[in-house]
């Protein structure tokens, strides 16, 4: 799953990328292949990984703002594909959309986001 703490439309709506994804041979959540991907490189050492919490709250700060506003632009961007999927109207699409901005604040909904690094091997 890609976020968490979601409500039903917001369930739907992730699940609903996650099939597009699965569709197209797509990788819906590569992160915990991240840190394996750089070990088998084998040019990096010294190699972290990194998980933190990317909560869509507008309480936040400017952070959480733009996080929710990044969010529900993707989804609006996505509706070509995602609607579809969905199997609804466009106008149904829309409503969801206005359901989804609620249910991502209303839950404090987040994602976990993933980085890897390490530093270059002296050879």
């Amino acid at each position: 799953m890609l976020g968490h703490r979601l409500g039903p439309v917001s369930t739907k709506m992730f699940d609903a990328v996650c099939k597009m994804q699965a569709s197209r041979n797509l990788d819906a959540d590569p992160s915990d292949r991240l840190r394996s991907r750089l070990e088998q490189n084998g040019k990096l050492e010294d190699i972290h990984e990194e998980k933190n919490m990317m909560l869509h709250k507008t309480e936040e700060g400017n952070l959480g703002k733009a996080v929710v506003d990044n969010t529900k632009n993707v989804f609006r961007n996505m509706k070509p594909a995602l609607q579809p999927i969905l199997g609804i109207t466009s106008e149904e699409y829309d409503e969801m959309m206005n359901v989804f901005g609620r249910e991502l604040e209303d839950n404090a909904s987040y994602l976990d986001v993933c980085r890897a690094y390490g530093r270059k091997k002296n050879i």
